[in-house]
């Protein structure tokens, strides 16, 4: 979630905080203007109480400056948790508690992402950033290793949302965190479900390459080699499923090759017997 989006779900922001003529309003803007980036960001962080509105505007603003344009991840943190804190209550102030969380799964960091999460979710259950905010969850326990939680976090969003725009991501989502899990079986036919059921998506290829991979897992590589075929010019990247297919035919080769019959002193060892030279 970056600016452009939450611009475009609370509408224009003369519409959100009025006429945008407050002095100290236009002087932050001025500075965004020329470039001067780090007199930007203190400029609407500190907007006087003259500005009204446009103080909880200009404190998310703030700390975008700090982690777009000037590439300070902590002291957006900082400002995105102030904010958060100041305006609870505030669109702007949901929005910094929202991308509290994006900023803390883009370092690496699930766990603390999580909880930034929950709490936009505490503030605004059905929010306009509540499906996301249970998406990114459910991504922060998938980087965490703990799969089971993370689909426990998609069932619920598709349980209070089931119209939600993420439910393809969910679902192709949900197949890869069986096979991260090592639960090929699983993964396996979940990839076929998600082909079943959004066959025209362009998640369906992306799941074929799921259910190809999950069958070389579970050894069956004449099958998984069909898929593949089939998928072909289908992929975003049929350059990468030649690869793959070529590396699988040539790995069921190896594995279909008749092993070296041994003979030792004119008897016949099983094959694959290693003989001691000494």
């Amino acid at each position: 979630m970056r600016t452009w989006a939450l611009v475009a779900a609370f509408g224009l922001l003369g519409l959100a905080c009025g006429a945008r003529e407050d002095g100290a309003v236009l002087a932050a803007d001025r500075l965004v203007h020329k470039g001067l980036w780090e007199e930007a960001a203190l400029a609407y962080a500190t907007l006087p109480e003259s500005a009204g509105a446009w103080r909880t505007y200009g404190a998310w603003r703030s700390a975008t400056i700090y982690r777009d344009a000037l590439n300070d991840p902590v002291r957006a943190e900082e400002t995105f948790s102030r904010c958060a804190d100041l305006y609870a209550e505030d669109d702007w102030g949901y929005s910094c508690q929202v991308e509290l969380g994006d900023l803390r799964l883009d370092e690496f960091r699930p766990r603390q992402a999580i909880a930034a999460y929950r709490a936009a979710l505490e503030m605004r259950p059905r929010g306009a950033y509540a499906e996301h905010c249970q998406l990114q969850s459910g991504r922060g326990y998938l980087a965490l290793g703990e799969y089971g939680q993370s689909r426990v976090e998609w069932d619920e969003l598709l349980k209070q949302f089931p119209n939600s725009p993420f439910r393809t991501t969910v679902a192709l989502e949900s197949a890869r965190s069986y096979d991260l899990e090592g639960r090929h079986k699983e993964a396996l036919d979940a990839f076929q479900l998600v082909q079943q059921e959004y066959p025209g998506h362009s998640v369906s290829p992306l799941a074929a390459q799921g259910e190809a991979e999950s069958l070389e897992q579970l050894g069956r590589f004449d099958l998984a080699v069909s898929v593949y075929e089939k998928l072909g010019e289908k992929h975003p990247n049929p350059a990468a499923i030649e690869i793959k297919l070529e590396a699988l035919k040539e790995r069921k080769i190896r594995r279909d090759r008749p092993m070296t019959e041994v003979v030792e002193g004119g008897r016949r060892l099983p094959p694959g017997t290693t003989i001691d030279p000494h």
